[in-house]
């Protein structure tokens, strides 16, 4: 019966941190709740769409105002009057999708006609034009309000991409990847203090920020060489860089300090290692789910998106995605690369003050 006293002392182990067992067990109902909130029917955010109205007519402008006062869209201010000026805020970051109306729109709804639409969309995110159409559509036969031909041509910006869903696959896989790193500084300040190594080193001249770089700077070399492994299996599965490949690597690296940040926090927070590896992944999966890693964020609602937007995880998908498929520079992509560093900095700070908190403790 020896293993049932070993049994006794493991189930004492596990019981003992009932932090760390609340975590664990909480890990589903995080997962049942992200999943309802994010695909559970509340209102998904508006399709931010631009309109080129070629055709400059009273009905065209009648239509567009249709289009301005449906919650399912938001018309972009004010109106292209020229397909190149929406053409270059599609190549920038500025549009995702927009939707043409041509010269003759006006006269072929007057005369019945068969009338002709094009929504021209970005290859970044596939799944926009699927959710586009059928309310573009919806709009326009209700203002026709004739039985005529309605056609709705859709054209993907051209760009040298062999596979796009691996263009939108690998940035979010190389942000989840990196998130892991948070387990892994947590880890390590959790059993030295257990260890009591930490406390040795606590009666030493050093300073706060001493520990907390000197616990986060080998992990640097770790974050070039995660990424560039992403990157380059990435490559191996069809990923087309058009971009600055220099400029998608710095921003991969920027998520991958802020990971190493919250890891930090984590670490001086938790009351033992298994908390310092049960709770972060009650955070780091749906986190990753909420920020675009693997669908599209633009299909939930506009809470999901707001909590996803308030952390650094979705800007950094979005600036290498952007990066990497639509070969934007620095200036298209500079509110999110701005987003990251100040997160980078403000995070350090807090673990800074947290740390010296815990040494006068």
């Amino acid at each position: 019966m020896r293993f049932w006293e070993i049994s006794k002392r493991n189930l004492k182990e596990l019981y003992r941190d009932p932090v760390a067992l609340g975590f664990l067990l909480g890990m589903p109902l995080a997962f049942i709740l992200i999943f309802s909130f994010a695909f559970g029917g509340q209102a998904t955010r508006p399709i931010s769409i631009g309109v080129v109205d070629e055709d400059q007519s009273q009905i065209s402008a009648a239509f567009v105002s249709c289009l301005e006062n449906i919650p399912a869209l938001e018309v972009v201010s004010p109106v292209y009057e020229s397909e190149s000026q929406a053409e270059e805020e599609l190549d920038t970051g500025g549009l995702s999708i927009y939707l043409l109306i041509p010269r003759g729109f006006g006269e072929a709804v007057e005369r019945r006609q068969a009338v002709d639409l094009e929504l021209a969309y970005n290859e970044a995110d596939p799944m926009l034009s699927q959710r586009a159409v059928p309310v573009v559509r919806a709009v326009a036969l209700e203002f026709l309000n004739i039985p005529v031909p309605l056609n709705i041509e859709l054209r993907e910006r051209e760009v040298e991409i062999k596979d796009e869903y691996i263009n939108y696959l690998v940035p979010g896989m190389a942000v989840f990847g990196l998130m892991v790193l948070i387990t892994s500084v947590g880890g390590i300040m959790v059993r030295d203090r257990a260890k009591g190594f930490l406390s040795r080193l606590m009666t030493t001249p050093a300073r706060p920020s001493d520990f907390i770089f000197g616990y986060t700077l080998p992990f640097i070399p770790v974050i070039i060489i995660s990424v560039a492994i992403y990157l380059g299996v990435g490559v191996l599965m069809g990923l087309s860089i058009i971009g600055n490949l220099g400029l998608a690597f710095l921003i991969l690296f920027i998520i991958g300090i802020c990971c190493l940040g919250i890891g930090m926090i984590l670490g001086t927070l938790a009351k033992s290692e298994e908390q310092a590896s049960a709770a972060p992944w009650i955070f780091i999966v749906p986190l990753a789910m909420i920020s675009g890693s693997w669908w599209s964020v633009e299909q939930m609602p506009s809470v999901i998106r707001g909590i996803a937007e308030a952390l650094p995880f979705l800007h950094a998908m979005d600036a290498s995605r952007a990066v990497l498929t639509r070969g934007v520079g620095l200036e298209a992509v500079k509110d999110d690369f701005l987003f990251l560093v100040g997160w980078a900095v403000v995070i350090f700070i807090i673990g800074i003050i947290l740390f010296r908190r815990s040494m006068r403790s």
